[in-house]
């Protein structure tokens, strides 16, 4: 850190310098022009005034291929790259499918040019069209139906409820990317909060919040796996004290996000009370599968435990909200 005084010219214009090694590695001249952007509540951001150029990352192949790739390739998009290139000596037709299939599966990038050994894949999504509270909000709604509907899938045993269960943990997992990514360069740029029009504490809070939402979404793919896993519908008591355990668990997810969204401490209380208050209702419904066969039980256990996992991750919502709604120092 450096310090410098405040000067002023001409009884109304105030002046300070700037530090020259700075200056320099910027190649400011004379005449030349810097940007001032006022940042609340007292923070000033000065930087040479360039013609905005996007971004660009390179992914080298190697010998990369399938979900190792897939995975580099995500890392890339949330870094937050406009353009990403993935090049190699020779691009495989399987590494090329694989490239295809991440860019379908992502919101924003799409293959702009390919080569023998190149492809180039350019973000067409700005920052300024999305809505970090409105893209939760649609995780939120995708989620909670995702969860009621891999319970009931469970207690009726429906097959085919369960398979398009786990079909919508993508769209869930697109959204929660973009989040991600609009986070991570909000992070990285102080002056990105100006498109996003959210702070920067507001944007990490969105995110915790996205980030529980995408494990409840994990838990309903994993209740509706129980589901075709099974070979008969379970016992009439062990399928209502999992749909009434899955109601309750719901109402408490709904009433997280619903105090988180209305930055309401009194709610997300009640919320955590009334989750902790559950653990006596969800045990006693665990102790209906001793009368199971091991691998009928094992595989309900798999669900029970589940929706428990799901309460937890309500609590942790409503503890976000409370620490949202904390004042700022």
């Amino acid at each position: 850190m450096e310090t410098r005084r405040v000067q002023i010219t001409g009884g109304a214009t105030f002046m300070i310098t700037l530090p020259k090694e700075w200056a320099q590695a910027q190649k400011l001249h004379a005449g030349a022009e810097v940007e001032l952007h006022p940042h609340a509540p007292d923070l000033l951001i000065v930087r040479p005034h360039r013609d905005s150029q996007p971004t660009r990352g390179v992914l080298p192949l190697n010998s990369k291929r399938g979900d190792a790739l897939m995975r580099a390739f995500i890392s890339l998009y949330v870094a937050g790259f406009d353009i990403i290139e993935v090049k190699g000596e020779r691009i495989t037709p399987e590494q090329r499918q694989t490239i295809r299939k991440i860019t379908q599966a992502l919101i924003g990038p799409e293959i702009m040019e390919e080569s023998r050994d190149s492809i180039v894949i350019h973000n067409l999504l700005n920052l300024s069209e999305l809505s970090a509270p409105k893209t939760l909000d649609r995780i939120f709604l995708m989620v909670h139906d995702m969860f009621g509907d891999a319970v009931r899938a469970v207690a009726e045993h429906d097959a085919e409820l369960a398979h398009d269960i786990v079909a919508r943990d993508e769209d869930v997992d697109r959204l929660y990317l973009m989040l991600y990514r609009q986070f991570r360069i909000v992070l990285c740029d102080l002056l990105a909060e100006e498109a996003v029009g959210v702070s920067r504490v507001q944007l990490f809070d969105t995110h915790t919040v996205a980030r529980q939402l995408e494990r409840v979404a994990d838990h309903a793919v994993k209740i509706a796996q129980v589901t075709t896993a099974l070979e008969a519908k379970p016992p009439p008591k062990i399928a209502e004290a999992l749909r009434r355990g899955g109601d309750h668990v719901a109402t408490l997810l709904r009433e997280a996000v619903q105090a988180f969204r209305t930055t309401n401490p009194d709610l997300a209380n009640q919320v955590i009370d009334t989750a902790l208050g559950l653990e006596d209702r969800l045990m006693k419904a665990v102790k209906l599968l001793w009368d199971l066969d091991p691998h009928g039980a094992q595989l309900i256990g798999i669900a029970c435990d589940s929706v428990r996992r799901v309460r937890d991750y309500s609590i942790n919502i409503a503890e976000t909200s409370l620490n949202a709604a904390a004042p700022t120092p």
